[in-house]
């Protein structure tokens, strides 16, 4: 479930913008990152398992303006950080020359086009696992990816699985850097349809996924996200306003 203190803690570790980002990442030892959107704050609210693996990460970024606002209401003043923008910086640049990266799920597909899109950023992805999830043990994950001398493993599958299984590996003795992306992968490779630049200006991003795919968001953002927002950010947001 969702507490003041899971919301306080969640603040005292908020990276702050894409910098502070990327300065973890680059940093050595064993951390996981867990970009937060409303859905993980609605699966939170519903699974205790789920709260305490937002609890147990490193660091966590606001994904998204509700995050930002619940963040600003614990005195501190974060820019909206996301996983995909994540990728396409290190897509775009060659801050992260040098590192091995490992991408567990996405489309085989999205990954293969990923791989070869990082050719002249000096990152190598040298593991990739698009396999069937319910094969993956965390231990045996772990032994791979030190084989492998991985610096940094992108998760790339949906929550609650995706934060789970990235918390687990690195509990089972990963020493590198765990990011969970969420579908971010597939979106940045052309894999599947990422919002306009516009769209998420203006902050209606959920709005384009769901005319996008509306079977399939609508319960995600009217039934299970709408009423967090409602209890949980609504409420900061309009005092906020009102200051």
């Amino acid at each position: 479930m969702i507490t003041e203190d899971l919301i306080d803690r969640m603040a005292e570790k908020c990276l702050l913008n894409d910098d502070d980002f990327d300065a973890v990442v680059l940093q050595q030892g064993s951390k996981r990152i867990q970009t937060v959107n409303l859905h993980h704050l609605a699966l939170a609210s519903r699974s205790d398992d789920f709260a305490r693996t937002i609890d147990k990460a490193d660091f966590i970024t606001a994904d998204g303006w509700p995050i930002v606002s619940l963040m600003r209401s614990r005195g501190i003043d974060p820019a909206r950080v996301t996983g995909s923008e994540f990728l396409e910086r290190m897509l775009a640049g060659r801050q992260f020359q040098g590192t091995k990266a490992a991408i567990l799920g996405a489309d085989r597909d999205a990954g293969y086009d990923f791989r070869g899109q990082l050719h002249g950023s000096g990152l190598h992805v040298v593991f990739r696992d698009h396999g069937n999830r319910g094969d993956w043990k965390p231990k045996r994950l772990a032994k791979k990816l030190e084989k492998y001398g991985v610096d940094l493993l992108i998760v790339a599958v949906t929550p609650p699985f995706g934060d789970m299984i990235g918390e687990d590996v690195r509990r089972a003795g990963f020493r590198g850097v765990v990011v969970n992306v969420g579908g971010a992968v597939n979106m940045v490779t052309g894999n599947a349809t990422m919002a306009p630049g516009w769209v998420r200006a203006a902050k209606i991003e959920w709005l384009y996924r769901l005319v996008q795919e509306p079977s399939r968001l609508f319960r995600r953002y009217i039934i299970e996200c709408l009423p967090v927002f409602v209890k949980y950010v609504l409420p900061h947001y309009w005092r906020r306003s009102r200051a």
